[in-house]
């Protein structure tokens, strides 16, 4: 991929600035993550839980992710060749005042007409940032499958937005189906999980690879990318199995089961001889990242996979701990390993020293603890056990997280 002759100084500061606020949104996110856990396992009255919880997620998905991913692949546009237009900059504003008028609502009123107006900012976000970078995307020297990828990532991120626009209707209508309120939540987890944030991971990936000069078949990425993106919508059905649904959505489940899965060994195939060429090269702390992150994104595929078996499927959806497992095996496992793998491989975040390295390993080790803990609980739930500290455990986990996240974000800070 050739590179540009030129990018400003400016726009490489502003970025780096944008990367140091969206790594202390990660920080806030792990701090409403302790605040959960401390009220599971002890009695703290003052903070509603579902209240906090909401607050938690929305924050999560726009404050972090979100925000994190708008500003790498803002980041590969200006590498690309587009300098930073004062439009990103507005988009940035509006997406993080979106993102904290959500969390100071959400803590306070849970839904109502405060939240949902900060829930429409975060809305128009999106629409204005996937046409801007749409059209942006044609100025760029980015290859193939990079392009196929962000265009993909983009019209994920417009299709989830139907997810609350269905609950509205919903509320509006007086449609009491459970089945549709938590079809319409699985509906924007799934297009903000499988598509915008899956797609905008593998075209940072992709990019980054081809930035390298690594021996990537650029015809058999855009295969794997386009497998994966022609899976997407179909693999919506996965989520509904929980419902008992009729014998083609059943189908069309396992089918996209398995085109996700053939995607994944094509995935496979062009990262191993990507690795070899790797080795003896810098940024070891980034392959390590990952290559955790690319775990994680196998094990998500398989286990959607194997959701389609009934008996797997009943416990995948019988047991909210597995739910919550799911859901942050692919925030955090996958997401954010690879994020911040991505903004240390590119100089923009520093975490060089050992107190640092301690903090990313005692993130890690946290995030993993948090997983390993959620899974037991739920076996031993379907024996009939119940584990009366698993709450505490959990505790643990989210203080190690936020332990981890301090020392890189304090130095940001300054």
């Amino acid at each position: 991929m050739a590179e540009p002759l030129y990018v400003r100084m400016e726009d490489t500061h502003r970025l780096k600035i944008w990367t140091r606020l969206s790594l202390i949104n990660l920080l806030i996110v792990s701090v409403l993550g302790v605040l959960l856990r401390y009220k599971g396992a002890f009695y703290f009255p003052a903070v509603d839980y579902k209240y906090l919880l909401n607050a938690h997620s929305h924050f999560a998905f726009s404050g972090w992710v979100t925000t994190a991913l708008f500003v790498a692949l803002t980041y590969v546009l200006v590498r690309s060749g587009v300098p930073l237009s004062h439009a990103y900059r507005y988009q940035f504003r509006l997406n993080q005042l979106a993102s904290f008028g959500m969390l100071v609502s959400f803590m306070i009123q849970g839904y109502g007409p405060i939240s949902i107006f900060f829930s429409a900012l975060s809305v128009i976000f999106s629409y204005w940032f996937s046409i801007r970078y749409w059209l942006d995307i044609r100025k760029s020297r980015m290859p193939p499958p990079v392009t196929a990828a962000i265009r993909l990532a983009l019209v994920f991120l417009v299709l989830s937005t139907a997810g609350p626009f269905l609950l509205a209707y919903s509320t509006s209508h007086g449609v009491r189906s459970t089945s549709f309120y938590y079809n319409s939540i699985y509906l924007y987890l799934h297009f903000q999980y499988n598509g915008w944030f899956s797609f905008g991971v593998l075209a940072l990936l992709f990019w980054t690879l081809f930035a390298g000069s690594f021996p990537i078949n650029k015809r058999l990425a855009v295969w794997t990318i386009g497998l994966m993106g022609a899976a997407c919508v179909p693999a919506y059905c996965l989520s509904l199995l929980w419902t008992a649904p009729p014998l083609w959505i059943r189908v069309t489940a396992g089918t996209a089961a398995l085109v996700q899965l053939s995607a994944l060994l094509l995935l496979v195939s062009l990262l191993w001889k990507a690795f070899v060429a790797w080795r003896g090269r810098p940024s070891r702390l980034a392959v390590i990242l990952w290559g955790l992150s690319f775990s994680a994104l196998a094990l998500k595929i398989v286990l959607q996979a194997l959701s389609v078996i009934p008996t797997l499927g009943r416990f995948a959806f019988s047991f909210r701990p597995v739910i919550i497992a799911y859901l942050h095996l692919v925030l955090l496992a996958f997401v954010t390993f690879f994020l911040i793998g991505f903004f240390s491989a590119e100089n923009m975040l520093d975490i060089r020293g050992p107190i640092k390295r301690a903090g990313l390993a005692a993130f890690i080790t946290g995030v993993f603890a948090n997983e390993c803990i959620l899974l037991l609980q739920s076996l031993m739930a379907t024996r009939g056990i119940a584990w009366m500290s698993a709450p505490y455990f959990l505790f643990a986990a989210a203080l190690c997280m936020f332990a981890g996240l301090l020392p890189l974000t304090t130095g940001r800070i300054k």
